[in-house]
């Protein structure tokens, strides 16, 4: 008779597991032309970044003032998109893709708080 609670409590966990999975946080930036880089909501040709296996991918990019880029994380660990030792994107989750548009020309140091060998340099002309 115990057995029907804990079926439910079982359903019920993977059915919030299966929600929370689905939804992302942050900024969603601007619309989507379709899917780039495999990621849909990226426009296609943006600048993209993307944090696996514990690393930026690429770790050095160039770019032009004033054009968005895309910092995306599929791993499951936690990472943060840290720019010149300045949290912007605070934690993001597996999935959820960052938004981030450089004002002005220079070089950027890219970090995440978590993992302090994850080191990439964003160029922007």
């Amino acid at each position: 008779m115990h057995r029907r609670p804990a079926v439910a409590l079982v359903a019920l966990a993977l059915m919030t597991a299966a929600l929370l999975d689905g939804c992302g946080g942050g900024d969603s930036g601007p619309a989507a032309t379709g899917i780039a880089n495999g990621v849909a909501g990226v426009p296609d040709g943006a600048p993209f970044v993307d944090q696996e296996d514990l690393r930026f991918r690429p770790d050095t990019l160039t770019t032009k003032a004033g054009e968005t880029v895309y910092f995306k994380n599929s791993e499951p660990s936690l990472h943060t998109v840290t720019i010149n030792g300045k949290n912007e994107s605070g934690s993001m989750n597996r999935r959820e893709v960052f938004v981030w548009t450089p004002a002005s020309a220079g070089t950027y140091q890219i970090t995440c708080d978590f993992h302090p060998q994850m080191k990439a340099t964003l160029t922007v002309e």
